[in-house]
């Protein structure tokens, strides 16, 4: 029992270390919704629409109860406010090397969550890039232990990816969330007319 307890507690430390010796030259905000600021460049191992302005994406496995569920239930509400917009999506990675019902298990929470199943190298390096990390339960049993971020990430015109915040405090605030989405809405579509502005008056 001291054995178990010891181990959830050192993982539980390292976890903690990882997420503070990984963010030495951010910002995070003492807004309630618990988010860092971000500007960091992210590439994509699959297709996203260059209708998507602005995504949301989540970390997780097909039957993780602990963490993944109340946190899809609450990016499915997000994603019910954004429920007609082409310009926002939502994705679940599954992180399990077995998983392949990614899909099917995000869209009972939202038919507007897409979860995908990727290559274990992909996801690997994606979440690496993101900050995100996993490992086996300390428990023995077939549970993940990983971190429960959201991030908040923009498509430009030029269809690079720039990952503006990563919220890590649950309950997520999802009020302070639709927020930042429709500001950084606003600010792709005042820079757009601005472009079209120069553009035809050059």
């Amino acid at each position: 029992m001291k054995t178990v307890l010891s181990r959830i507690l050192l993982g539980f430390i390292s976890l903690t270390l990882i997420f503070l010796l990984g963010f030495p030259l951010i910002s995070f905000t003492g807004e309630k919704q618990g988010k860092v600021i971000l500007n960091d460049k992210v590439t994509f191992p699959f297709k996203i629409n260059s209708n998507t302005k602005v995504l949301l994406l989540y970390f997780g496995y097909v039957g993780c109860r602990t963490i993944c569920v109340p946190s899809l239930e609450e990016i499915a509400q997000i994603a019910n406010h954004f429920a007609n917009s082409r310009t926002v999506a939502f994705y679940f990675i599954n992180i399990s090397k077995n998983g392949k019902e990614a899909n099917d298990f995000a869209k009972y929470f939202h038919k507007n969550i897409t979860g995908l199943d990727l290559p274990s190298k992909d996801v690997s390096k994606l979440m690496s890039s993101l900050r995100a990390y996993s490992s086996a339960s300390l428990s023995g049993d077939n549970e993940i232990s990983h971190t429960g971020y959201l991030y908040l990430i923009k498509q430009n015109e030029i269809k690079n990816f720039t990952l503006k915040y990563m919220y890590y405090t649950r309950p997520f605030d999802k009020n302070s969330i639709i927020i930042d989405i429709k500001k950084e809405l606003k600010w792709i579509y005042q820079h757009y007319l601005e472009d079209m502005k120069n553009y035809l008056f050059f």
